[in-house]
């Protein structure tokens, strides 16, 4: 029979580490596809675009028109594949899950290890998911700063203060 700190160390890396880790990868992989399709969208209009630019030098009169705005309209929703894939930002995403699996992974690995110091494993498992949700906070950040020039405004005057302000070790 197992002894208790076995059970608990069996319980928590099958309900904590190995379950997270599969969330993590799914969650990466489904980023890393729909970052893919959107390429494949995008590459697959922009070419539309250019066929239907190229077939309206070949006709005239009204299909000459249609043709031109066929391929303006191919374009511009190009573009608004574009614009959406950087405003969900699918790379930066998958990037952050595959990050966090492979600190699952890394803790894991060393979880097993005979006599290995438990509240110190703990703390590692733990950091893994404290610093997956600071990434979060961070690309939140960004994004508000990437949409608020007033808050970029603000970032710069409190650098500018911290540049001023004495230093408690001079």
């Amino acid at each position: 029979m197992k002894t208790r700190d076995q059970q608990f160390r069996a319980l928590y890396r099958r309900m904590r580490i190995d379950d997270q880790r599969a969330y993590y990868a799914a969650r990466a992989r489904e980023y890393r596809a729909a970052h893919d399709q959107v390429v494949l969208v995008r590459n697959a209009l922009l070419m539309a675009a250019a066929v239907a630019g190229v077939v309206s030098q070949a006709v005239h009169g009204t299909a000459r028109a249609a043709w031109a705005v066929g391929a303006a309209v191919l374009g511009a929703l190009a573009g608004a594949v574009t614009a959406y894939e950087s405003l969900i930002g699918f790379p930066q995403l998958a990037k952050l899950y595959s990050d966090a699996e492979r600190n699952l992974e890394e803790a894991g690995i060393d979880w097993d290890e005979p006599g290995a110091d438990l509240a110190r494993e703990i703390e590692r498992v733990e950091w893994v998911f404290r610093s997956e949700r600071g990434q979060w906070g961070q690309l939140v950040v960004k994004a508000a700063s990437a949409t608020d020039p007033a808050g970029e405004d603000r970032k710069t005057d409190a650098v500018d203060e911290d540049v001023r302000a004495p230093r408690a070790d001079r």
